[in-house]
């Protein structure tokens, strides 16, 4: 009977004992155990919104963040009748940009894009501002040959003169020049 008893007491003992363990596992976790304790992964706590905020306003480039509304504003100008001032605010916006982005990021691809970018708008203005001053220049050319063959009114032909010479002394250079361009090539 004492046998009985013992091994009665012994079971109850050992289940007590694996519901006690059971209880301790389930509320302090698989890692109290040793067996799942060797490589003990700590958590780190999620950051808080502040945190978040804080940690991405120090990782933002302020330059790239002070281009993009600059190139929205030269847009909204654009669209607003302000073609000139648009256009010069969105240029200076796209180089800002370009320029922050190839110091920050992608040093060699941002300027090779931004070196290739700007040497194709100058090259553009300067062969519009060329093809402008030549329509202009032979088109005024055309309007004197016309008045002075058609012996128009003296009126007109000293107007057109008088016109002319209230531009810039550095106009009057750059039109004389090219004139003589286009009298040496005969198109005038």
């Amino acid at each position: 009977m004492f046998k009985e008893d013992l091994k009665k007491d012994l079971s109850t003992f050992v289940i007590c004992f694996f519901i006690a363990l059971l209880i301790f596992v389930l509320v302090s976790g698989c890692k109290s155990l040793p067996i799942w304790n060797n490589n003990p992964i700590q958590a780190n706590p999620a950051p808080t919104p502040t945190e978040q905020l804080w940690q991405t306003v120090k990782k933002s480039n302020w330059l790239v963040t002070f281009s993009i509304p600059i190139i929205a504003l030269g847009v909204v100008a654009i669209f607003n009748g302000v073609g000139k001032l648009g256009i010069s605010v969105i240029i200076f916006g796209c180089v800002n940009l370009f320029m922050s982005l190839a110091t920050s990021r992608f040093a060699l691809i941002m300027a090779v894009f931004g070196l290739i970018g700007s040497i194709a708008v100058v090259a553009v203005s300067i062969l519009v501002k060329n093809k402008a001053l030549k329509e202009i220049i032979c088109g005024v050319q055309t309007i004197k040959q016309t008045a002075k063959n058609d012996n128009v009114d003296l009126v007109f032909q000293d107007k057109i003169k008088e016109t002319l010479s209230k531009q810039v002394k550095s106009t009057q250079k750059l039109v004389t020049k090219v004139k003589t361009t286009l009298k040496s090539k005969g198109e005038i």
